[in-house]
């Protein structure tokens, strides 16, 4: 076995070693952080987190475009019901990285006066978000309070590092949960939406470049 750049054991008929493979097994559990670091004397760096930094193609043929994803809830949907999650689904037909996330709830026909929102209450806090990609990784682990894990338009909650990628075909599943608390008089009407900040990355289609004479 050797000790790869990234800091933990490779096997030795991997890519970064040519020694004859002679006693290698498969590595069952996920290093620990302390594996994980460098070769000295430098086995970890700082680095920003935040704003957001994507990664960008070298690729001359490759263009960017932000576009906004979104999907809602309204209180009239058939499947909407105050405290259990309704899931919407938004799908990507071009690869992008999502940038943040950012939503809000909204009374669509007003309720009672010393309703929460007219008392100084966050629209965030009207109902719990999460999100998942198509295989089932979870940006966020569990439902919270929207107030916690996504932004506004004023202060959009950007991810950090760079970015959640998403590939072509691919969707993110939206859980949005209701809560309780938003019913103020039986008039009352709602809606949540919650955009996705995203940046498009779009490559040549219509032709492919020959590899030339040899």
């Amino acid at each position: 076995m050797s000790r790869n750049p990234y800091g933990y054991a490779a096997p030795a008929s991997g890519p970064d070693n040519s020694v004859t493979p002679q006693g290698i097994s498969a590595r069952v559990a996920m290093p620990t952080v302390g594996e994980m670091g460098g070769n000295a004397p430098a086995p970890w760096i700082r680095f920003p987190f935040f704003p957001t930094a994507p990664f960008y193609s070298t690729n001359p043929n490759v263009g960017y475009q932000v576009r906004y994803y979104s999907a809602g809830v309204l209180s009239t949907d058939a499947d909407v019901t105050l405290g259990a999650e309704s899931i919407r689904t938004v799908q990507f037909d071009i690869p992008c990285r999502v940038i943040a996330i950012n939503a809000s709830f909204a009374y669509t026909a007003m309720p009672n006066a010393t309703n929460y929102l007219n008392l100084g209450g966050d629209p965030l806090d009207m109902f719990l978000f999460r999100s998942e990609y198509t295989t089932g990784d979870r940006l966020q682990i569990s439902s919270r309070l929207a107030s916690t894990v996504v932004g506004s338009g004023e202060n959009p909650a950007e991810i950090g590092g760079t970015g959640y990628t998403v590939d072509q075909g691919g969707s993110m599943v939206l859980g949005i949960t209701p809560l309780a608390s938003i019913t103020e008089g039986n008039n009352a009407a709602w809606r949540i939406d919650v955009t996705l900040h995203c940046l498009e990355m779009r490559g040549s289609s219509n032709f492919v470049g020959g590899q030339g004479g040899r």
